[in-house]
């Protein structure tokens, strides 16, 4: 498997149907949230029209909380706007609505975009878009476009050139490039695809849906109730029912959790929730929220009295009483948890519970975790002769 292939399964989730533009048929995809609405997103394909990929893309923003209907992108734009006025009437349309368009159907959804009434429009690779910097100047709405670039000089070209025309705007329109990445990146299941380019191409999508249309949700509510069924209750059921299908979580200095459904429930239920230590204590420093993500950055305390397979897999219980400072970067899929990567310093954990000797060595224990708790704790401590040489020295 290449590293750039998505573990995403393209299983459709959604539905094709036909809908009438202008007195003919035209046959749609259709995905809506499981909540049953939300605002609506039209879709708009590439040349290849609606293949598993572009299915997966209408998966995908349906799971956001969205109300979408995907069409191919090589229609006329009387069809578009006749297409809008389609999603707007969908029970399942909840608010205002945008296009997503990739390809040829970027350019369109661009093209379209005042006479379809769209809030917002996110177009992909979409060609030739920097000859027409008089249609981006004059659309009513604000807009995101995103290139690969790698191989592509006329879409870097393109990029640089649209960057530039963004001067004066204040609507939060952005031009991004991913020069890892060529055309069609963001598309499963095509050769082009990268995963990771897709992951943050993706975030900033909705950065713009989000802010425009919604739906909004709680992060930080949604992650509490997914650590109280963790560390409160203990129901493994419970807290995956918080998650997507396939989940991930994965503590990165020990490369604890599990990939998907099945490996991540066993994980929580024979290696996690009841290996939770004595006193433990958690104080939240901080939260920082992104349209798809939470980072939580907190101070955690507990004793080693137990065997605890995440922290301290294959070493017996000491007894010994351990303070770290741990970053939790959570993404979302609409209001469930699609992945957790957990980071805290391995190091400092181990000098802590005796088993890692740290003579000589700028490691610090318990320390390290208090100044994240409170600032005013000593600065420098392990370069306190270094430091006097620069007393009284002007700054």
């Amino acid at each position: 498997m290449s590293e750039h292939t998505t573990k995403r399964s393209l299983a459709p989730k959604g539905h094709i149907t036909t809908i009438d533009l202008a007195g003919r048929s035209q046959q749609a995809y259709v995905a809506v949230h499981h909540s049953g609405a939300g605002p609506g997103v039209l879709l708009l394909a590439d040349q290849a029209g609606l293949d598993g990929g572009m299915r997966a893309r209408a998966d995908l923003m349906g799971e956001e909380g969205y109300s979408v209907l995907a069409l191919a992108g090589n229609l006329p734009v009387a069809d578009i706007k006749a297409a809008a006025d389609v999603l707007r009437g969908l029970p399942e349309t909840e608010g205002g609505i945008c296009a997503i368009g990739h390809g040829v159907g970027g350019a369109l959804a661009i093209r379209a975009a005042g006479e379809a009434g769209f809030q917002a429009v996110v177009a992909f690779d979409a060609p030739a878009l920097d000859a027409e910097a008089d249609i981006l100047s004059a659309l009513p709405c604000p807009y995101v476009l995103q290139f690969g670039t790698d191989g592509a000089p006329e879409a870097a070209a393109a990029a640089d050139s649209l960057k530039r025309g963004l001067q004066g705007r204040k609507d939060g329109s952005r031009v991004y490039d991913w020069p890892e990445a060529g055309p069609g990146f963001a598309i499963p299941g095509r050769d082009a695809f990268h995963q990771r380019a897709d992951s943050l191409a993706h975030s900033r999508t909705l950065e713009l849906v989000r802010r425009v249309l919604g739906p909004y949700y709680d992060f930080a509510a949604l992650f509490a109730e997914h650590t109280y069924h963790e560390f409160t209750t203990r129901d493994v059921d419970a807290a995956m029912a918080t998650m997507v299908d396939e989940p991930y979580v994965n503590h990165v200095p020990t490369l604890a959790g599990g990939l998907g459904h099945d490996h991540l429930k066993r994980f929580y239920k024979y290696h996690f929730v009841d290996q939770n230590a004595g006193g433990r204590d958690r104080t939240r420093i901080s939260y920082t929220m992104g349209p798809d993500r939470l980072v939580l950055e907190s101070y955690t305390k507990f004793r080693h009295d137990a065997v605890i397979d995440r922290y301290f897999p294959g070493i017996a219980p000491t007894n010994k009483v351990v303070e770290i400072a741990t970053v939790i970067i959570v993404k979302f899929r609409g209001d469930k948890v699609c992945h957790e990567h957990l980071y805290w310093d391995q190091g400092s954990a181990l000098k802590q519970i005796g088993v890692l000797k740290a003579d000589g060595l700028p490691l610090a224990g318990a320390e390290a975790a208090r100044k994240v708790l409170d600032e005013s704790q000593p600065s420098n401590i392990f370069f306190q002769d270094a430091w006097a040489t620069s007393e009284g020295k002007p700054i």
